[in-house]
């Protein structure tokens, strides 16, 4: 949450990462609310991996196509610009790998 505006992140499995925005009620916001997002993944053991998101061709969400977030720890950044100011989300993650069978 960031003031009155929400948002929501999805990591794919296939790495198909999204970012969407709602309103302080959750009414969808069009992506065009924010500009120049960027998505920055740390993974252990792994180079840094820099997205630059677009809007998808139905104007509701950010995308970008990365690698998978997939087990072990994982540290998100995520800046974009908002109604003219910078922003700045932190997500730390832990995820746990699948079980094996």
């Amino acid at each position: 949450m960031n003031g009155d505006i929400h948002y929501e992140v999805v990591f794919a499995k296939d790495g198909h990462h999204h970012v969407w925005f709602t309103d302080a009620v959750r009414s969808d916001l069009p992506a065009s609310i924010a500009a120049d997002m960027t998505m920055t993944i740390t993974r252990t053991g792994e180079p840094t991996e820099v997205l630059k998101l677009a809007i998808d061709e139905n104007g509701e969400s950010w995308v970008a196509n990365g690698k998978p977030v997939t087990g072990g720890d994982a540290y998100v950044k995520i800046t974009y610009t908002l109604q003219g100011e910078p922003h700045e989300v932190e997500i730390p993650l832990l995820l746990q790998p699948p079980p094996t069978q």
